[in-house]
């Protein structure tokens, strides 16, 4: 190398550094503001970052360096993307892919096989870099142009090979080949990243790798998912001398195949396998499909009380774009004891139905109003009856909490049927309220006595003109009676005068007039004087004023009571 060669190249280098390190230097005040929490001065050294590799790559696009022009524009883009400013960092990244077409066309113009390897890795990389900021349609046509525009030189088989990966990338977007995306992925990891490496520009394999994430994402997009589901089915009441089954239910919800399945179990320790395996692959599950995998395990020691146990199955399945995914069912508890749960529970419902008779009696001989007690009482019966059940169904502790409730209900219920004190104040209460309504009604009874006391009253006064006019008649009817026998009487008294002396009167006359006298000295022909009230009606007066004064008297007694 001639001195004034290694001058340039010194120079070069130094300037390179320089570069650089502007971009670095605010990048690292970016990073110490943002610890510091000053997230504005952090914003801004970004900018500056930024705005630095952008003005050394377009140094060295001045200068025909496309390589390192593509390089700081890469740095550039990544730091927009980090700080979120989506617009300026695919234009970054763009110029980038850009500057690379250019740096590939120079290696071509020498038409050497060694240096066509280079320039077409050069070129991929640039269209892989079109791919990775979204614009996948752009990459592969200036992919394809420029595969034309230098067609003449792409001669070797290998060469050949690393320009065909955007077309196979294409290709498996286009018609949803898996099998063109899995030979274009493989090309890049045996063939392109090489090829870069040897071109010297290995820096750009990350992006590479992008742009294939890129693709992977909307095939992904396009094709059906697998999405496992897990569920772990854990029995209950479990004693520590039995085995019993865990059991793993796998079902694929999503529309595509789950490949490559794995599980393993995973147990603390004090329980053992008794059967069953630990580990199981299967090879694909359909979507839609499931899965139901079991296991028998016993704990390895019997011991006294009861104690909690975890269980977690852990595992992976993949797509047909060879993702890979985790899944993981549970931690889930498995609590074992030294008796059976629900045989316990069992013998303490039977328990408590047999609190029920003794509670009704104590019902029947308290003073407290029966009905509602014996209702409750009736609805605690049922509920026992309802914890049976759920022993059977396997919800022990639902059952638990039931028998619980009803035994402190009833624990409730005796107290207050034995609070004497609550039974006398509710005692006196009910008379309280008695009393009280029996006020309301007696008021209310001595009012309509007097009113219809008051309104017999006023009718019998309405009574006295008719019964004076009653009177008067009688009396004229007496007196018209009375004058009559008076006339009758002087009639016979001519009649005996005009037999003369010395006759005898028939024998007739006598008894006629003894009788005549004896009526009209009768007291039924007597009229006395006019009375201001005739009889009749002063004697219904007067009953009604006495039985009055009996019902107020009777009344008001009753009213004294009560108070």
């Amino acid at each position: 190398m001639s001195d004034e060669r290694a001058k340039r190249w010194i120079e070069e280098s130094q300037r390179d550094a320089i570069r650089q390190s502007a971009g670095r230097k605010h990048i690292e005040a970016a990073a110490t503001a943002e610890q510091n929490g000053d997230m504005t001065t952090a914003e801004r050294e970004y900018d500056l970052a930024a705005e630095a590799f952008v003005n050394s790559a377009f140094e060295y696009r001045s200068s025909k360096s496309y390589k390192k022009s593509a390089l700081f524009m890469c740095k550039a883009g990544d730091v927009y993307s980090d700080m979120a400013d989506a617009s300026r960092a695919v234009q970054a990244y763009q110029s980038a892919a850009d500057d690379l077409f250019s740096a590939a066309a120079e290696h071509l113009m020498w038409g050497e096989d060694a240096e066509t390897s280079k320039g077409i890795a050069i070129a991929v990389a640039a269209s892989m870099i079109y791919i990775m900021v979204g614009k996948e349609a752009d990459g592969f046509y200036r992919a394809r142009g420029f595969n034309a525009e230098h067609a003449s030189k792409i001669r070797l088989p290998a060469t050949v090979r690393l320009s065909q990966i955007p077309q196979m990338l294409e290709t498996s977007i286009q018609s949803m080949s898996l099998d063109s995306f899995a030979a274009a992925e493989n090309a890049v990891v045996t063939e392109l990243k090489a090829s870069l490496a040897s071109a010297g520009s290995q820096e750009f394999s990350r992006y590479v790798d992008r742009g294939l994430d890129m693709v992977r994402e909307i095939l992904r997009g396009k094709l059906k998912v697998p999405k496992i589901n897990t569920q772990l089915m854990i029995p209950v009441d479990l004693t520590f001398s039995e085995e019993f089954p865990v059991r793993l239910i796998v079902k694929n919800t999503g529309e595509g195949e789950a490949l490559n399945l794995r599980f393993e179990w995973s147990f603390d320790e004090g329980l053992g396998f008794s059967s069953g395996e630990r580990a199981k692959s299967i090879p694909m599950l359909a979507g839609g499909d499931s899965l139901d995998i079991a296991v028998v395990v016993k704990a390895t020691e019997e011991l006294v009380g009861k104690k909690e146990y975890a269980v977690v199955v852990r595992g992976s399945y993949s797509d047909k774009l060879k993702t890979e995914y985790s899944l993981q069912a549970g931690p889930a508890a498995i609590l074992l004891k030294d008796y059976k749960e629900g045989e316990k529970l069992l013998h303490d419902a039977d328990v408590t139905d047999g609190r029920f008779g003794l509670l009704k009696s104590s019902i029947e001989d308290t003073p407290l109003e029966p009905e509602p007690l014996i209702r409750v009482v009736d609805g605690l019966s049922d509920s026992v009856k309802k914890s049976r059940h759920e022993v059977e169904a396997g919800e022990l502790e639902a059952a638990k909490a039931r028998i619980k409730a009803v035994n402190d209900l009833i624990d409730a219920i005796d107290r207050i049927l034995g609070d004497d004190t609550l039974a006398e104040t509710i005692k006196r209460k009910r008379e309280s309220d008695k009393k009280e309504y029996a006020r309301e009604l007696i008021s209310p009874a001595i009012e309509a006595t007097m009113k219809a006391v008051a309104s017999q009253e006023s009718k019998l006064e309405d009574e006295v003109g008719h019964a004076l006019d009653e009177w008067d008649t009688e009396a004229h009817n007496k007196r018209e009676v009375r004058s009559s026998l008076l006339k009758i009487q002087d009639l016979m008294m001519q009649l005996k005068r005009q037999i003369g002396p010395g006759i005898a009167p028939p024998s007739q006359i006598g008894p006629i007039e003894a009788e005549l006298s004896q009526v009209l000295a009768s007291k039924f022909l007597e009229v006395t004087s006019r009375p201001a009230t005739p009889e009749k009606v002063e004697l219904a007066q007067v009953l009604c004023r006495s039985i009055r004064s009996e019902i107020t008297q009777i009344l008001e007694s009753k009213k004294a009571e009560l108070d």
